[in-house]
């Protein structure tokens, strides 16, 4: 688990009967929540640390946070709104205008500390500025994580909030209801700890927020989060299960209001199985109960819980027919799910229009792999053709790296606004992150063919000059430096790439040449079905690699 870094939040509030918030969008470019709205905030740095806060212990007996989150909070909004919530010895704010700009200016160009600023303008912070609301943690599944402090703060009337293009895009005063009503037609992407507090103030005054926040927080704090809100009736539900590194979650999806499918229950964990069914519960006594089981593919990581869900809740699993086919002697398929087939979700959200899944056969990863595209909110649910946390292992046989590249380009078609992966977290450019992918694809190629423009080489030596270039060969005393063994850590993905990468060139005309040797392994923890050979085809100074299965006993 990666550690959660110190950040603070702050919802900026006006207005006398129902608030009105100041809501930021993120650049797009961001990897963590990129293209969403969100509150003003960002991470507590070492000279939070220093700039001194309280005077007096009455007031240090008032903080519900370490005082550098309070700092944070105000060095952050003023970053990023340019209001600046410290005072004048008299108890006054500090007025709009250009003073304020040239010092938030010098800030951001010349690395101008914060504590500063506050010297040459004679302020102070107070406490009682900044009303502690709670904290939330991100959750594990994702590889950027905060621990936020959120703090609901007044607008001071002499000041105006602005917003400068960089890490934030746009700013905007709105009610918590009107940006609601606005997700719920697809207009904007809400991260989901905002979409939370949003659901909550819906007609509140400023002074009720506290009151209504203070216990949601820790009623947060208390449950173990169990399901994510992307969408309108998407729910992000990620479980611990078995992969390789470092993905250490799939993502399951329940999406659609009546009728309802889960997407990849992976884990078979019996905790994470009582998490989900936790959620399913919930959602059924709503009124909205499992209609089917989706599979993306037939991956362990992605099957894990299948049967026990069927069970409990007695619904059909669905899949396509390369996966019903592999899976026939674990999971019974119900329905065989084409190319282009719909899977109805029941009225969209805002309209009461039609609003479904099409499915789309992506394989490459796996001959019978499913993508999904929802239409109304422009949702790509992608499964193993794309993660946020690493590139995608393409092991042949079942791997395909010529399908694979051919699906990914298919998919890049589609116009969506977010891609749902199984590993990692959503993100908001689908476009961008396909584009990374097909090129990644390529690099790897290219360097694969340079390393072969000389001499055969074996899977390990090859794995070792594409994936760790610089790693010397021998320990420092000049004895052979002894590698991982293949199927630890990162080697087992980097070795499995690397003859998929070798197939494109040796299907457009590559000539094998004699029977080649056969280089066998099974990876630690594997059935003794598992396991694989490597013949090496050497040819006129270059050499090819393809993956085989090998069972025991096989010549």
């Amino acid at each position: 688990m990666s550690h959660a870094a110190p950040a603070a939040s702050v919802l900026l509030a006006r207005g006398s009967d129902a608030a009105e918030l100041f809501v930021v969008r993120r650049a797009a470019s961001l990897r963590f929540l990129g293209g969403f709205l969100a509150f003003p905030g960002g991470k507590v740095c070492a000279a939070d640390r220093t700039l001194n806060l309280v005077d007096d212990q009455e007031t240090a007996g008032r903080l519900s946070f370490s005082p550098e989150y309070v700092v944070a909070a105000a060095r952050e909004l003023f970053e990023e709104t340019g209001v600046l919530l410290a005072r004048r010895p008299d108890g006054s704010f500090p007025s709009h205008g250009l003073v304020l700009a040239y010092l938030r200016r010098k800030m951001a160009t010349e690395n101008l500390e914060f504590a500063t600023v506050l010297s040459r303008l004679g302020l102070t912070l107070r406490v009682d500025d900044f009303r502690p609301l709670g904290r939330l943690t991100t959750p594990p599944f994702i590889p950027t994580r905060f621990d936020t402090a959120f703090f609901l703060a007044r607008l001071p009337a002499n000041q105006q909030a602005e917003v400068w293009q960089g890490e934030l895009e746009a700013g905007e005063w709105a009610s918590a209801t009107s940006v609601l009503e606005r997700w719920r037609r697809g207009e904007c992407l809400v991260s989901p700890p905002t979409l939370v507090m949003l659901q909550a103030l819906q007609s509140l005054s400023v002074a009720e927020i506290p009151d209504r926040l203070i216990p949601l927080f820790a009623q947060q704090a208390e449950e173990e989060l169990a399901a994510i809100c992307f969408a309108p009736n998407v729910y992000l539900i990620p479980l611990h299960t078995s992969g390789l590194p470092p993905s250490t979650h799939t993502n399951a999806y329940l999406i659609g209001r009546g009728p309802v499918y889960l997407l990849d229950p992976g884990s078979s964990l019996q905790e994470e199985q009582q998490r989900l069914f936790a959620v399913l519960d919930a959602h059924a006594a709503d009124g909205r109960p499992l209609t089917a089981i989706v599979l993306t593919h037939h991956h362990p990581d992605h099957t894990g819980g299948v049967l026990a869900c069927a069970r409990r809740y007695r619904v059909p699993v669905y899949a396509h027919p390369w996966t019903a086919q592999r899976l026939r002697d674990q999971v019974p398929v119900h329905r065989e799910i084409q190319n282009g087939d719909q899977l109805d979700l029941g009225a969209a959200p805002d309209s009461g229009g039609p609003w479904f899944l099409e499915a789309i056969h992506t394989p490459g990863h796996a001959p019978g792999h499913l993508s999904f595209y929802e239409r109304h909110y422009r949702l790509l649910f992608v499964g193993d053709m794309v993660s946020t946390l690493s590139s995608i292992v393409i092991a042949p046989p079942d791997g395909d790296l010529v399908l694979y590249l051919e699906s990914l380009r298919r998919l890049r078609t589609y116009d969506c606004q977010l891609l749902l992966p199984a590993h990692g977290s959503p993100t908001a450019q689908p476009g961008k992150t396909i584009d990374e992918f097909l090129a990644h694809r390529m690099k790897r190629e290219a360097q694969l063919l340079a390393v072969l423009g000389s001499k055969p080489g074996s899977v390990a030596d090859l794995a070792q000059a594409l994936y760790n270039p610089g790693w010397p060969q021998q320990t420092p005393a000049g004895r052979p430096r002894r590698r991982r063994p293949i199927g630890q850590g990162g080697n087992l993905a980097e070795t499995l790439t690397v003859p998929a990468t070798w197939e494109r060139p040796r299907r457009e005309g590559t000539r094998l040449g004699p029977p080649p040797p056969v280089y066998s392994i099974a990876f630690p923890g594997s059935p003794a079905s598992a396991i694989w050979r490597w013949p090496v085809f050497p040819q006129s100074g270059c050499g090819g690699l393809y993956l085989l299965p090998f069972r025991p006993g096989a010549a």
